[in-house]
């Protein structure tokens, strides 16, 4: 019997300069007969909301999809890092190239979606989160029973024994919610973490990522033509030609755990840090402190993953895939 899982992601595909793979993870969700999506539900992250429900919302259209899609609220999960996280709900700069959509105020947001349907399907629905966890603190907020009829998380996000990748200290999706990702991770919800540490042993070149363009269907064009302006800016920032796995790698965990050996640890973040905000502090009681406090474990943190097993779901499922339309 499929998963039933929510998908909770900022989709840039679709968005010139805004990282494309949301929207891989997304198509390897829809070709994969382990999981049944009931819903996907937009946060702000790698682009504003009514960018990302344009662009998930195009291309369940072009692959010819019906799945409820629910937005969520511009901004995050504290007033005062709205304010400081502003830039990341503006953007007007970035070239769209998908029909860009007018919110519907009247649909259920995001955060009522996850909330309602967990609730009215106790213990069945795993969210997997690729995105920042706004949403998912917010839905939190509307009832204390919520945690109890979430069956699992399984996010991308944080990292564990590296540095992050949008600061020294921390992973973009932790860091563009830090608050969020501390009512979530407190929260007691049965929780996999898939961060940097596996994250950045996966990787699909340049060239592999171009190549989708050479095949005529205009699907193939549109994803080469959304990847491209991604690949130039990264090489410019991190001199990396080719793009990282991370979504993808968390949406496969959600269906093949095996992929990844994980070890429990708590996790805290740190949302007052002058350099350090958004950093995941994972303790595995292996530090001093961590002997002589014993702090409970919060989440199951992936720290080894089977790359080769996952490289040839990824190649079957989504490039295969687009390689064949």
């Amino acid at each position: 019997m499929p998963k039933r899982i929510i998908i909770d992601t900022d989709p840039a595909m679709g968005t010139k300069g805004g990282d494309p793979e949301d929207c891989f993870a997304i198509m390897l969700a829809l070709n994969s007969p382990e999981l049944q999506i009931e819903g996907i539900t937009i946060v702000q992250g790698n682009v504003p909301v009514e960018r990302g429900f344009s662009n998930v919302t195009y291309l369940l259209k072009e692959l010819k999809k019906t799945i409820p899609i629910h937005s969520g609220v511009p901004g995050t999960y504290d007033k005062d890092r709205s304010n400081e996280r502003n830039w990341l709900s503006q953007r007007d700069n970035m070239e769209q190239i998908t029909p860009l959509l007018k919110l519907d105020e009247k649909k259920m947001d995001a955060a009522s979606f996850i909330c309602s349907t967990c609730l009215n399907n106790p213990n069945e629905i795993e969210l997997v989160t690729i995105g920042p966890l706004t949403n998912v603190a917010k839905a939190l907020d509307l009832t204390s029973e919520l945690e109890k009829n979430i069956k699992k998380i399984t996010m991308m996000a944080g990292a564990a024994k590296i540095p992050g990748n949008i600061t020294p200290a921390a992973e973009f999706n932790v860091w563009a919610d830090p608050e969020a990702a501390s009512k979530v991770f407190e929260s007691g919800i049965d929780i996999t973490m898939v961060p940097l540490d596996v994250c950045h042993k996966t990787r699909l070149s340049r060239e592999e990522l171009i190549s989708i363009g050479e095949h005529k269907h205009p699907f193939c064009q549109f994803v080469k033509d959304s990847v491209e302006p991604w690949l130039d800016i990264r090489s410019d920032l991190v001199s990396d030609a080719g793009l990282h796995l991370y979504d993808s790698l968390a949406m496969a965990v959600c269906f093949i755990p095996e992929l990844v050996e994980c070890q429990q640890a708590y996790v805290a973040v740190e949302t007052s840090g002058d350099h350090s905000t958004g950093e995941t502090i994972c303790e595995f009681n292996q530090s001093i402190m961590g002997r002589i406090t014993k702090p409970k474990p919060n989440a199951q943190v992936a720290l080894k993953l089977d790359v080769q097993t996952f490289n040839g779901i990824f190649y079957e499922r989504v490039i295969n895939f687009l390689k064949t339309l």
